[in-house]
């Protein structure tokens, strides 16, 4: 029976291969968690921008025009913030997916190896089984030829 002899390694790539794809799946689910507070930031920012424009054109005091105004400068800051941890968390995906690729080339390249060193393993088998079947065959081709020919001990 054929064993790889590398099937150890093999299975700690494997291994490492299935971490990777639960940190890139955990990176994927914090971009999209960014991604999604920074719209509703946006929208947040935008909506209270059209707030402050029925304001101004309604004349409010200038007390609450201030807290408008003071508010969305907060969220404009909120919103470069999050554009940042956006940014990071791609990076962060782009970075595990790399990495991802990476173990799945390590671990096919073993795969190969694997399949490469079994079909010699079984080549290698069969050969002996054909060298083992002539032999077989050879002897009692022998064995016949000197029994009929040739008389034996008690003729």
């Amino acid at each position: 029976m054929y064993q790889f002899k590398l099937q150890a390694l093999l299975s700690h790539r494997r291994h490492q291969e299935e971490v990777c794809q639960k940190e890139l799946a955990e990176a994927q689910r914090n971009l999209s968690t960014a991604q999604e507070h920074l719209r509703r930031l946006k929208k947040d920012k935008r909506d209270n921008v059209q707030k402050l424009q029925i304001r101004q054109k309604e004349r409010h005091s200038t007390s609450k025009i201030l807290i408008y105004l003071n508010y969305i400068e907060q969220l404009s800051r909120d919103v470069e913030a999050q554009r940042e941890q956006v940014s990071i968390a791609s990076q962060d995906v782009r970075h595990k997916r790399d990495d991802l690729i990476d173990f799945v080339k390590k671990r096919k390249t073993l795969e190969k190896l694997k399949e490469k060193e079994r079909l010699a393993y079984q080549q290698k088998m069969m050969q002996a089984e054909r060298k083992f079947n002539d032999e077989v065959a050879a002897t009692r081709h022998i064995r016949k030829g000197s029994m009929d020919g040739v008389p034996g001990p008690g003729k």
